[in-house]
């Protein structure tokens, strides 16, 4: 099996491969670069969810294969706390998409109601916490958070595994 991935972010790479293997012993990701057709910092789950849509068809059109998958991270709000999260989506190409998530967990609302406000991305305050230059490309924010239990990579995971869950039961779905 072929996926394609609108991302050559190494963590999500990795994600993405393991999610896929879980049900697709040997399958092979092709990483492509989609950042022009989403946003830097996406903000609540309808632009997390149109990126990694966007990504996902993006990357299935440049690199063909059996499925494209976009993986969207981005700050969602409920009442005043700040949560980050990753949505997956999974193209074929006939145009279907489904979608997961992953575990989100909560930011510090000071910090993000100063970042929205300067116009800030979540990366650069990561960066600022962790002490670890491009920290989204390694083992993310949440590797830091959690003393290096969970990784960015086991968020994409996550999401993949959740986004692949109608594509393993197409009858109950209707794919």
């Amino acid at each position: 099996m072929i996926v394609a991935l609108g991302s050559r972010n190494p963590a999500k790479v990795e994600g993405v491969r393991r999610a896929f293997d879980m049900f697709f012993p040997g399958v092979e990701v092709r990483p492509v670069d989609s950042a022009a057709v989403a946003k830097a910092q996406p903000r609540g789950l309808d632009e997390m969810t149109a990126g990694a849509t966007a990504r996902a068809r993006f990357a299935l059109s440049q690199a063909g294969g059996d499925f494209g998958v976009g993986v969207e991270a981005g700050i969602f709000t409920i009442g005043d706390v700040y949560f980050d999260n990753q949505v997956a989506a999974v193209a074929d190409g006939s145009g279907r998409v489904s979608l997961g998530h992953s575990s989100g967990y909560s930011l510090p609302r000071e910090a993000m109601e100063r970042l929205f406000a300067e116009g800030e991305e979540l990366e650069r305050w990561a960066e600022k916490v962790s002490g670890v230059d491009e920290v989204g490309d390694k083992g993310g924010l949440i590797h830091f958070l959690t003393g290096g239990r969970m990784t960015r990579a086991d968020l994409t995971e996550q999401c993949v595994v959740t986004a692949l869950v109608p594509w393993l039961h197409r009858d109950v779905y209707g794919l």
